[in-house]
């Protein structure tokens, strides 16, 4: 029997909320949690289409990476596995993409999208859109993704101060996303991790309506992960709510397990 040691558990909670103004929820979360996966999609597009685009690109990722981790007969590579999580999402990109050619009523869909994977003692971070990634360690938060919008790349362009940023009208206008074009640009970073470490993956609808200071300071409050994902939920919608805002928290804590390689 093949056995790897384990360097860490992982503990996860995620919630999606349709907020306190939206008629309907086009946020998702999924995840694959015997292969450490987790991703998050935050649609767009009129008649409900955007619901469609993030439901859509989230089951077609789940759809892929089960097939994948079924069928592979040796334990993959960070290399390996980094190249497989970036041509799964190039994958989801034409097939949302198709899909909004196939009706009037889908035309212009797309999406959000963020994944978080965790291999060993690494994990790989990808994203297109501005939905985002966040790591707390040391109990500092540090925001892991750089966002894919206008107002981003604005700052970046020397354009527009931080503080500028703030009342900027446009913030929500994205550069890229899932299902909008034939081809997606997807941003990948992959690092270590440390037991303590936790992760965060949300939608606008939170990181629009608290910064990363109110964030920070909820994730250090001595809450259960459970909690922390309800009070940041509470704290958005208790700014307005005017988005929906969902949350996934998954925390890196020590381990001694030992994971079946040979199935």
């Amino acid at each position: 029997m093949a056995v790897r040691s384990m360097p860490f558990t992982l503990m996860a909670y995620g919630l999606s909320d349709k907020g306190l103004v939206r008629k309907n929820n086009e946020d998702i979360w999924g995840s694959l949690q015997d292969h450490k996966l987790w991703i998050i999609a935050d649609g767009m597009g009129g008649h409900q289409a955007g619901e469609v685009a993030s439901r859509e690109a989230t089951l077609f990722l789940i759809s892929y990476f089960k097939e994948y981790f079924g069928k592979t007969s040796h334990y993959p590579t960070l290399e390996e596995l980094e190249e497989k999580i970036r041509t799964a999402i190039e994958e989801a990109n034409k097939f949302v993409f198709k899909l909004s050619q196939s009706h009037e009523l889908l035309q212009g869909m797309g999406t959000t999208l963020c994944c978080l994977c965790f291999l060993d003692d690494s994990v790989i971070c990808a994203h297109v859109g501005d939905s985002r990634i966040y790591r707390l360690r040391n109990k500092k938060l540090h925001q892991v993704t750089r966002d894919h919008s206008l107002m981003r790349e604005l700052i970046d362009q020397g354009r527009m101060t931080e503080k500028q940023a703030e009342n900027f009208i446009y913030k929500n206008i994205i550069t890229r996303a899932i299902g909008t074009e034939p081809e997606v640009e997807v941003a990948l970073t992959t690092f270590q991790v440390t037991p303590g470490d936790l992760f965060i993956l949300c939608t606008d609808g939170l990181s629009d309506l608290l910064t990363k200071d109110q964030i920070e300071e909820v994730l250090n409050k001595p809450f259960t992960i459970e909690e922390r994902v309800r009070y940041l939920i509470s704290d958005a919608k208790s700014m307005g709510g005017n988005d929906n805002i969902t949350v996934v928290a998954v925390e890196v804590k020590e381990s001694n397990s030992r994971e079946d390689l040979s199935r």
